[in-house]
């Protein structure tokens, strides 16, 4: 059993429709593992730039600050002890975390078939005809508009899904919002936040075979 989908024109209008991702009919959605791929992209795109300082780091305090005995005070044998100001710090943050995940390549294609199951049992997808190009803004926000109301979502929710061939199609979409994805390059935590999915032709099909 395959999906129908909505093949949508120039002004994102439904022209006629499509069967695609047969090879999904009787996939489950494994929610499970999508949110653990999900938080291992999210972990591996950290930069961990936070970086304190620890006591034998901070500048100075090779001194002892008084004498141990006949102060009166508490002895101290740096002024660079966590407990003065100026000190060092303890348990901060440090760049030498690692804060890489591995992916399993077929974890990857699992969390990939789950979140485009979801969107085509939520009615969430749709192909752009291939005579579709939008070279000026105006030419694809005509459309939107009423395209977003109808679905009922925001335009920042709506992700384009394109093949490499397909992208100087879409030069006018730059600034509308909407998501544009190279269907080489797609990260699960991205189009898990997108709401809807708009195929080209080319993209839907090398989804087709990466997930069959």
């Amino acid at each position: 059993m395959s999906f129908d989908i909505s093949v949508l024109n120039q002004n994102l209008e439904s022209a006629s429709t499509t069967s695609v991702f047969a090879s999904l009919s009787d996939y489950p959605v494994r929610e499970l593992l999508l949110a653990q791929v999900v938080r291992a992209e999210l972990s591996n795109l950290r930069a961990g730039n936070a970086h304190t300082k620890m006591r034998g780091e901070v500048r100075g305090g090779g001194k002892k600050p008084w004498k141990q005995k006949g102060t009166g005070r508490a002895r101290h044998g740096s002024s660079r002890s966590p407990i003065w100001v100026g000190g060092g710090v303890t348990f901060g943050p440090r760049n030498t975390t690692n804060w890489h995940q591995k992916i399993n390549k077929s974890s990857r294609v699992a969390a990939l078939k789950s979140v485009i199951k979801d969107k085509l049992l939520n009615n969430a997808v749709s192909e752009l005809s291939q005579t579709v190009s939008y070279q000026k803004t105006k030419e694809f926000t005509t459309g939107l508009n009423s395209f977003a109301e109808t679905k009922g979502i925001k335009a920042t929710k709506i992700a384009i899904i394109y093949n490499n061939q397909d992208k100087n199609n879409f030069n006018g979409v730059a600034n509308t919002g909407v998501q544009l994805f190279n269907v080489n390059n797609l990260r699960i935590s991205e189009m898990v936040n997108s709401r809807y999915f708009i195929f080209t032709e080319s993209a839907r099909a090398y989804l087709e075979t990466r997930v069959a």
